[in-house]
């Protein structure tokens, strides 16, 4: 196998000038490193990366995993490689369909120095088997969890959620329903005690049991609530939904229905995401990008040694015309 030194040896040069430009740091003669890049050539010369990264201490590479592909993962996805680029890092994908062994091979990859940490954007394993992987490199999410172990870059889901219930009371919205994520997730339990709170606050308020739903799967569930919605004559004159595709899934179906936002219902959403502003939604921007950029920002502290501070992250109403 061809090593640095042959190729040294074939282009007249010390063996430190061609790990100049192998590495690309340095200064070499545009004349010398053209024959230094001729001498590769000839010799079918390839660097081992692994190996000089290895050296370095770090692979410049972070592992994303998730439990599988979709609007919401590409838009974080995008924010967190934007940040990485800008560090010279690259950011590897792994999907694992929620199959836990394929979880636990791509965490793994610390243990085997394939990668220098780990971003969680959805989770199959608990995080009590998650925690131990600390050890191999540092660890964030973007899910909300207290662990001197793990970081997590959340927003308070309890303040927005009641500041949304709050603004739609305003808007003369009495009867809301509700559309919510997993029932054991801490984002959609901190909005459950807002809820809970508001209604606490607002007696005079009916809180029915049926027009909140938990455990809402992102796929086909708009669609259905719209179609509840037409069929009950006890309808919500505004639906809250926990993301905002769901609710322009429902707004969707609502139009086909031959409906008008918001003049028969209002919609709300959460995220302000690229589709919220397309549809005109009412919504509560989280600001995922500076989620994903402390993420980031985080696991990079980690790997240098750098005092981490975090950007910080507020919750803003964006008000659109899918509310009146």
């Amino acid at each position: 196998m061809t090593t640095i030194i042959d190729v040294a040896k074939k282009a007249g040069v010390s063996k430190s000038t061609v790990s100049r430009v192998v590495s690309n740091k340095g200064y070499v003669s545009e004349a010398t490193r053209f024959k230094i890049e001729k001498a590769m050539d000839e010799l079918g010369y390839i660097p081992n990366m692994i190996a000089r990264n290895l050296q370095a201490g770090l692979t410049k590479t972070i592992a994303f995993i998730s439990y599988d592909f979709n609007q919401y993962t590409s838009i974080f996805l995008n924010a967190f490689t934007k940040t990485a680029l800008t560090y010279d890092f690259y950011v590897n994908l792994y999907v694992t369909g929620g199959d836990k062994a394929k979880e636990i091979d791509a965490l793994n990859l610390m243990k085997y120095k394939q990668v220098d940490a780990v971003f969680i954007f959805t989770r199959s394993n608990s995080w009590d088997d998650i925690k131990p992987y600390r050890k191999f490199g540092p660890i964030s999410t973007w899910h909300r969890i207290d662990s001197p172990d793990i970081y997590s870059s959340y927003v308070n889901q309890y303040d927005s959620y009641l500041m949304s219930l709050e603004f739609l009371l305003s808007r003369g919205y009495k009867n809301i329903g509700h559309i919510l994520g997993y029932k054991n997730n801490k984002n959609t339990l901190a909005r459950i005690n807002a809820l809970d709170y508001f209604y606490e606050q607002h007696p005079e308020l009916e809180k029915k049991e049926e027009w909140i739903f938990l455990n809402a799967k992102p796929y086909q569930i708009g669609r259905n609530i719209a179609k509840k919605w037409h069929e009950t004559s006890n309808r919500p004159d505004c639906l809250v939904f926990y993301t905002d595709f769901i609710a322009a899934e429902c707004i969707s179906e609502l139009q086909l229905l031959d409906y008008s936002i918001p003049k028969d219902i209002g919609i709300m959403g959460f995220d302000n995401n690229a589709i919220s502003e397309i549809i005109h939604l009412t919504t509560v921007d989280c600001h995922l990008e500076t989620q994903a950029t402390n993420c980031f920002n985080y696991l990079y502290s980690e790997l240098k040694n750098l005092t981490f501070s975090p950007i910080p992250i507020t919750q803003d109403l964006v008000i659109r015309s899918s509310t009146k």
